[in-house]
């Protein structure tokens, strides 16, 4: 009986290893159980011996540690752009690097810098980290919302001299912040000497221990370039004003925006005139409130590249008088008329004057952002903007206007506004958002808008999908209350689709978009995050109109 040759691969066994099965298939003494358990723990330990030999030839492992180290960091590097688009969120999906063979793991643990950019998703893998980095400058991701807080946290930013940059974002509970306050009290005593940039947030402005240390980062303020502090409790006084500070972004709500809490116009002139390169400035509700006449002639700023002001529209209207920005810069203005319900338009009238001479003309800029709400401290409250940006592709701006959660009443007298006061360009677009009353203001649109040459793009979302082909068909095919003798949007070239159930049609959804395209001069029509997409309707629909550049990222 020969029962190591029913194993296919029988031939290749040892000898040691055949009369070894011989033995336990005929015999019932156990002391083979631990004959073949020893044996088997001798092959495991011969199969990583090979793999070890076998991975050391190969390319990535015959690397200089340094280059392989280099691309494990570039890789960790990778996963830190996902804080600005995941909601504060770092990935660290390179940490399977780790996982991959016996060499790479001890290239990747004997490389500090890979571990200094500190992550608390884990408490256990931030204290891991935190020993990893050994001297390596520091740099903190935390979240208030979603990360776990930890004396490593503490033990982190205590550590000054090592910090390179901090970014917290979404305090609000008492218990992160014990751990940061904690901190933070010691840095007016200390000196962080390669602290480059600074960004703190808090979710409510009303918490007793949000109260930022007085002069906190005086001490480190020497090489800082990047410093954000949003709702947090401070003051102008407070902040460490230096020459090297390119971007700053402060921001406040509730007792931030009161007088108190606001610079005077002295202190506001004077601390921008201690930032000579500064590059991106962004201001929420802590603008000074009046104009002081000892400052007569406005703040240039030579360096500015981007200005975000968020603040009650007269208040703004005095920045207009006080700054004043170079040619290309982009500008975004967020206003607020919570005191002007009544008669918004008017006000924005009145705005756009101001701002004639803020921005001489409509070229002066890359973008400008015109947002206006009237709706005080409401997440997501219905609002309506515009915005000129001039884009590469273009030969001039281009004109965007855009409603979010339902059309103003006085549409028309914002077209006219900002025809009169900004004037055309070569090319506007829409956006149209959330709208549950879309269908009665339809119309208002198409008289507005209809008529105009230079509106090239449409984008709808989150709009109930069977009153757009009705919304967009010309007058001489349509049977809806929405045609009319004013036009269908001659100049109209792309139509954007973004977030509509495009299941509401059926199986009519190619026969109503082709119905829909009769008359216009469409180039493209792009779908984003739809769903109920079937990938059957999309491709009849390219089949249908073949002049058409159809793309979508969902199907089904």
């Amino acid at each position: 009986m020969e029962p190591y040759l029913a194993h296919p691969d029988a031939s290749h066994f040892s000898t040691e290893t055949k009369d070894l099965m011989d033995v336990a298939q005929v015999s019932d003494v156990p002391k083979y159980h631990g004959v073949l358990a020893r044996r088997i723990q001798e092959l495991e330990c011969e199969l990583r011996a090979l793999r070890s030999c076998h991975n050391a030839v190969t390319l990535t492992c015959r690397l200089p540690p340094e280059i392989l180290a280099r691309i494990f960091i570039d890789l960790a590097l990778m996963g830190l752009s996902s804080w600005y688009t995941d909601n504060n969120k770092v990935s660290v999906s390179w940490l399977r690097v780790t996982f991959v063979c016996r060499h790479w793991r001890s290239v990747a643990l004997q490389s500090p810098s890979l571990w200094s950019n500190l992550v608390f998703s884990n408490t256990n893998l931030a204290e891991a980290m935190l020993t990893r980095s050994k001297g390596a400058p520091l740099t903190i991701w935390y979240n208030g919302a979603t990360d776990e807080p930890s004396p490593t946290l503490t033990t982190a930013l205590s550590s000054v001299d090592r910090l390179r940059s901090v970014k917290v974002c979404e305090l609000g509970d008492p218990g992160p912040e014990t751990y940061i306050q904690t901190a933070l009290l010691a840095w007016a005593q200390k000196t962080g000497p390669i602290l480059t940039s600074f960004e703190m947030s808090y979710t409510h402005d009303n918490i007793r221990t949000s109260s930022l240390p007085k002069a906190f980062l005086r001490s480190s303020s020497h090489s800082l370039r990047i410093l954000s502090l949003i709702r947090g409790d401070y003051t102008w006084g407070d902040l460490p004003i230096r020459p090297n500070i390119t971007h700053l972004s402060l921001g406040g709500t509730g007792k931030m925006i009161s007088a108190t809490y606001r610079p005077t116009h002295s202190t506001f002139v004077y601390s921008l005139q201690k930032m000579p390169h500064l590059q991106c400035l962004n201001l929420i509700g802590v603008l000074p409130s009046e104009a002081d006449p000892q400052y007569p002639e406005p703040i240039y700023i030579p360096s500015l590249c981007s200005l975000s002001l968020e603040d009650d529209a007269s208040i703004i209207e005095v920045s207009f008088r006080t700054l004043r920005v170079p040619r290309g810069a982009r500008i975004d203005l967020k206003l607020w008329y919570f005191n002007y319900t009544n008669n918004i338009a008017e006000r924005v009238g009145q705005t756009l004057r101001e701002l004639r001479g803020f921005v001489p003309t409509n070229r002066a800029f890359r973008k400008l952002l015109f947002h206006v709400e009237s709706r005080i401290w409401q997440r997501d409250a219905a609002h309506f903007e515009f915005w000129f940006e001039v884009d590469e592709n273009r030969a001039g701006p281009c004109l965007t206007l855009s409603f979010h959660g339902y059309l103003m009443n006085s549409l028309t007298d914002y077209v006219t506004l900002i025809h009169n006061h900004l004037g055309f360009p070569d090319s506007m677009s829409l956006h149209l958002k959330g709208d549950r009353h879309f269908r009665a203001a339809a119309h208002t649109l198409k008289t507005t808008l209809g008529q105009i040459p230079q509106l090239k793009t449409i984008t709808f979302e989150a709009l109930p999908l069977n009153e757009i082909p009705s919304f967009l068909e010309s007058p001489a095919h349509s049977d809806s209350t929405y045609a009319s003798s004013s036009g269908c949007f001659p100049g109209l070239t792309i139509i954007n689709c973004v977030a509509l159930d495009m299941g509401a049609l059926g199986d009519d959804l190619p026969e109503v978009i082709v119905r829909m395209l009769d008359g216009h001069t469409i180039r493209e029509i792009n779908f984003r995050s739809c769903k109920n997409f079937r990938k059957k309707c999309f491709e009849t629909m390219k089949e249908k109109v073949p002049s058409v550049l159809f793309s979508c990222d969902r199907l089904q």
